[in-house]
């Protein structure tokens, strides 16, 4: 049996349709509520069991499970300081679980950020937590682990047995700043791909910013890139999403945006339905990426195939992933004149992009990578 750890995200019912697709009633479910009493996103399912992080027996609750299942593989969809520590806790008497890692990539990110001095924002006047809350919540980690939050992730890593991710840029990475003799896994969650024959569409004068109102997104460094361009009189119109992530930012962002820009401006602050932000995606000549690390990759991927000229940092994991693969993209820094002439795509690169998409994400693929995860030997 296979035991997974979600916690309630918008990447969590497309997991679970996953492995129940091709792993049917091989899996039961742990989701973990942070802040509320009940799922956001979540979908009810038969095989789901829900627990709060402040449940005093959440430890045994979770090794009662394991006992009862007869788990043979525990899987980490997301991994923060706490899942890490609770994972070394039932080790801790369950020595012999296969250890699954399902990276998203902030996961990784955040913990070199925090722990190696591993930069990822421009702004270093930004900070994603302040002092005083890290060492509120280092005390509270020592009361109920005996560990800091930085230990419990080092544990985790030296006991992991496969990292899981479709990035393995990401992959060296991780093993080039951690003490983990984990093996590498390819491994996505096909949902978050979108629809891979969505139609490609008449695009529009539009440039797209980023995919959210995530301070890694480095917004100000892309609108200071573009600020200098005719955008107004080429009748080129700007478009933030910033409907999730941190409101502060995205507030600053929207006001940067709007005294630094000379043209239309459209900011995303609320949810749209999938399938009205797969139009909008599809109308999209030019998006720009101001992430460092690798992140958005289901909205690059989206774009990429739909026809869109992606601009992408020269020391994000995911160019290097995408130029080995022969996608034709491009380095925000490296190849900025690509930017100034405001040229989309032409219509073999388009199709040639498209191509390169079906080599990399198709049903054999797909199968393939599911059947290798799970033979350990």
């Amino acid at each position: 049996m296979n035991l997974h750890i979600f916690h309630d995200d918008k990447f969590t019912n497309g997991g679970i349709e996953q492995f129940e697709n091709y792993f049917p009633k091989q899996n039961i479910y742990i989701l973990l509520l942070y802040n509320d009493k009940t799922p956001k996103y979540t979908i009810s399912h038969p095989d789901i069991l829900i627990f709060h992080i402040r449940d005093k027996n959440l430890v045994l609750k979770i090794r009662e499970v394991v006992g009862e299942k007869n788990v043979k593989n525990l899987f980490i969809h997301y991994l923060d300081t706490f899942k890490a520590s609770i994972t070394s806790k039932i080790l801790s008497q369950n020595s012999t679980l296969k250890v699954y890692w399902i990276f998203y990539g902030g996961d990784l990110y955040d913990y070199l950020s925090k722990y190696h001095q591993y930069d990822i924002i421009d702004d270093k006047s930004i900070q994603k937590t302040t002092v005083k809350e890290s060492i509120v919540k280092t005390i509270k980690y020592l009361l109920w682990f005996g560990w800091t939050p930085k230990a419990g992730m080092d544990r985790f890593f030296k006991r992991l047995d496969f990292f899981c991710f479709w990035n393995e840029f990401d992959y060296e990475l991780f093993k080039s700043k951690t003490k983990s003799n984990a093996n590498y896994k390819n491994f996505v969650y096909i949902n978050a791909l979108g629809d891979s024959n969505f139609p490609t569409t008449q695009k529009s004068n539009t440039i797209m910013i980023n995919h959210s109102a995530s301070i890694t997104g480095n917004h100000s460094f892309v609108l200071d890139s573009i600020k200098s361009l005719p955008l107004k009189e080429n009748n080129y119109n700007l478009l933030l999403p910033l409907s999730y992530g941190n409101e502060n930012y995205a507030n600053e962002i929207e006001i940067y945006a709007k005294n630094n820009i000379i043209t239309d401006i459209t900011s995303l602050r609320s949810f749209m339905p999938l399938n009205e932000y797969q139009n909008l995606l599809s109308t999209v000549k030019i998006a720009i990426f101001g992430m460092r690390r690798q992140e958005a990759a289901g909205n690059i991927f989206q774009l990429i195939n739909m026809g869109t000229k992606v601009f992408l940092r020269e020391e994000n994991t995911l160019l290097q992933w995408l130029r080995k693969r022969d996608f034709i993209v491009f380095s925000l820094e490296n190849e900025y004149d690509e930017l100034s002439n405001l040229d989309g795509l032409f219509d073999d690169q388009i199709q040639h992009n498209k191509d390169c998409y079906k080599k990399v994400f198709n049903d054999k693929i797909f199968t393939e990578m599911m059947h290798n995860l799970m033979i350990t030997d």
